[in-house]
């Protein structure tokens, strides 16, 4: 039972690595397509002089700007699955470390009972030679 709590603890954090790491990706590919539009806003000020010029920069900013807007949402999507996999990571944890926790508390009962047994064997044992001693007398 335990063996099976760590390894849906394992899956778990490794599914919260891998919604990390597709986090990461899409931020990464927002920010280049955000730099992109940067350096296009920037760099046409200074050379709209050609007529289609213009309008296929003007093409190029609203695609890009669609595209950062989709990216936006993909990279929001991407943060709601890992908060989703961090929850599911965080409950494996919780429920892996109950299961310990309760097999820790059953071995504590085990020994003390067995201790107990042992004891009361001892002390059966002792009463007898008392009573064989006192039966010579």
């Amino acid at each position: 039972m335990l063996q099976q709590r760590a390894a849906k603890e394992v899956s778990a954090e490794q599914a919260l690595g891998q919604a990390r790491n597709e986090y990461n990706r899409r931020m990464a590919l927002l920010e280049d397509s955000r730099r992109r539009l940067d350096a296009v806003l920037s760099n046409a000020s200074v050379n709209e002089v050609d007529v289609f010029e213009v309008m296929y920069l003007s093409l190029y900013r609203m695609s890009l700007s669609g595209k950062i807007d989709s990216q936006e949402n993909d990279v929001n999507e991407a943060g709601l699955l890992v908060e989703d996999k961090r929850g599911e990571a965080i409950q494996a944890r919780q429920e892996r470390q109950v299961i310990e926790k309760l097999k820790d508390k059953r071995m504590r009962e085990y020994m003390r009972e067995s201790a107990m047994k042992e004891q009361k064997e001892v002390d059966e044992q002792a009463l007898y030679t008392y009573q064989r001693r006192m039966s010579r007398i």
